[in-house]
């Protein structure tokens, strides 16, 4: 490491004290030079500054998992992160989210370890052969299957910021991953065991992606319960309730048993156009089940028709030819019914010969931009929001009333960590006359899940307590917002049931970007 003093950072760091049960904030200031690691900067500051400073590090190399913390909202291992690469001139340190503090950034990892304990973590063999002194030859082809899953360090990072480890019901992305790489495991008899001990306490999960995101070693703990999900459901041992929303996908085309020839009721009286009645539009407009059908969220899908006739864009709709998206079905593990429902939605596509295609769910963006058989064909997709920044931006759109709220914005995770879209829905926030956009403690790539993704929406059995939108109601509450605004359906009716579930709805409205641009227009 450079011995040359390159600058210097406050390091904010929140400490507990446990005898007196309280928490407090000490501040250093620390001189740091090319190479200095968070781990480093601390080991500074107790021989330095302030030797009653406490926190957990072994091997210093990103090896051991022990030296886990916050930075800036972002879980990370002390040891692995220079303090020059986060470009910051001051660091808020926090232990980890999820575990009891047992002194300063000493956090319990028990809660974490414990979740390994409803997993068997080694070879599964039958009968005494495990007991044998022979090797359990595996191939190269076998080991590329799952050798990313065997990186894990069991630092307890994506633990910390799992928003459906709220519930301790849930074993967490780790033991959930482990659980996987064995039975990705040629050499492994057990598979039928490990898929039957995850039936009852897999589904919490909503596909947020912090655990993916945050993995210091890259861990695709994210896709892994995707695809496990698809081993449980092979052998239909499944919630009613995950059950039910399988169900109406096949029959009526969409997660929420709605018919098919109602999926227009949303759009009465306003001359919406569809395909294939108009036989071309440069516009294809989805408007995603949710929106489509839910009494609350058709006032969504209404606001961006008439945005679009405000602009004078040539648009038009499936009708009741558009189906569930299946991005909820595939987060489920119903890939097969994922594959149909893409299958139709993309012959749709192609009769329609459009250029771009406009949604209103990030669910729909998600799914159409990354997700196979989507991810190969048809139009340019756009968010809403980058539509509207794009417009907005190109002076094509004027907000002349002013809405004098004092307003935060909640990051949708299938809009935010899943496709960085991040800066378009504060551009439009930022461009609305009066609105006073104030950010959350946890927001961007360090948002907190509402709790509704991967079908959970429809799912949801937790006590409101360990719900993680209203947790995330309750962050905003702390802001003393008029609205906690979002842009995703999902997202506002998850919040929304969160603020009912609180009492609170008459301190706080919760409501889509769309909605507050309507009020400014």
């Amino acid at each position: 490491m450079n011995s040359q003093t390159e600058t210097t950072v406050e390091f904010r760091t929140h400490r507990f004290d446990p005898q007196q049960k309280k928490p407090y904030v000490s501040v250093y200031t620390v001189p740091v030079r090319k190479g200095m690691t968070i781990l480093d900067a601390l080991v500074y500051v107790k021989d330095n500054l302030d030797e009653t400073l406490s926190f957990r590090h072994s091997c210093r190399m990103g090896q051991c998992g022990s030296c886990g913390v916050m930075v800036n909202g972002t879980p990370m291992l002390a040891c692995y992160t220079q303090v020059l690469h986060l470009e910051s001139d001051v660091l808020v340190v926090e232990p980890l989210s999820n575990m009891p503090i047992i002194k300063d950034l000493i956090v319990d990892v028990q809660p974490f370890f414990e979740t390994y304990n409803k997993i068997k973590s080694f070879l599964v063999k039958a009968g005494d052969e495990s007991k044998t002194p022979n090797e359990f030859v595996q191939m190269p082809a076998d080991l590329k299957k799952y050798w990313d899953l065997t990186l894990c360090t069991k630092c307890s990072i994506c633990y910390s910021i799992c928003p459906a480890a709220i519930d301790e019901v849930f074993p967490g992305p780790s033991t959930l991953a482990a659980n996987y790489r064995f039975i990705s495991d040629s050499r492994d008899e057990g598979s039928d065991e490990r898929v039957k001990a995850m039936t009852g306490n897999i589904w919490p999960c909503t596909s947020c992606n912090s655990c993916t995101l945050s993995c210091p070693k890259e861990v695709d703990s994210s896709s892994s319960i995707v695809d496990e999900r698809s081993l449980i459901i092979e052998t239909g041992s499944i919630p009613k309730s995950v059950m039910d929303v399988l169900t109406s996908a096949f029959k009526y085309h969409n997660p929420i048993a709605m018919r098919p020839n109602k999926r227009m009721e949303w759009a009465k009286d306003l001359g919406v156009r569809t395909f294939p009645t108009v036989a071309q539009a440069d516009i294809l407009y989805f408007v995603c089940c949710l929106t489509a059908y839910d009494l609350r969220n058709q006032e969504i899908a209404r606001s961006m028709a008439s945005l679009f006739n405000r602009l004078g864009a040539d648009f038009a709709t499936l009708g009741k030819e558009e189906w569930c998206c299946g991005d909820h079905i595939l987060r489920l593990g119903e890939k097969g019914l994922f594959e149909t429902l893409a299958e139709h939605n993309i012959s749709m596509f192609e009769k329609s010969d459009v250029e771009r295609i406009v949604t209103l769910s990030p669910h729909c963006y998600n799914t159409f931009r990354n997700d196979k058989p989507y991810s190969d064909v048809g139009p340019q997709v756009q968010h809403y929001t980058q539509f509207v920044a794009e417009a907005i931006e190109q002076s094509k759109l004027k907000l002349h009333n002013a809405v004098r709220k004092r307003v935060t914005y909640h990051d949708p995770c299938f809009l935010g960590k899943r496709n960085e879209i991040y800066d378009a829905p504060r551009q439009i926030l930022e461009s609305i006359n009066g609105l006073e956009l104030v950010e959350m403690k946890r927001a961007r790539e360090n948002s907190f899940c509402c709790g509704g993704g991967a079908g959970r929406i429809w799912t949801e059995d937790a006590t409101p307590e360990k719900r993680s939108c209203v947790n995330r109601v309750r962050e905003a509450l702390e802001l003393e917002v008029e609205v906690m605004a979002t842009a995703c359906p999902f997202c506002v009716t998850t919040l929304e049931d969160a603020t009912k579930v609180l009492d609170v709805e008459d301190r706080i409205i919760v409501m889509d970007i769309l909605e507050l641009l309507e009020e400014s227009m």
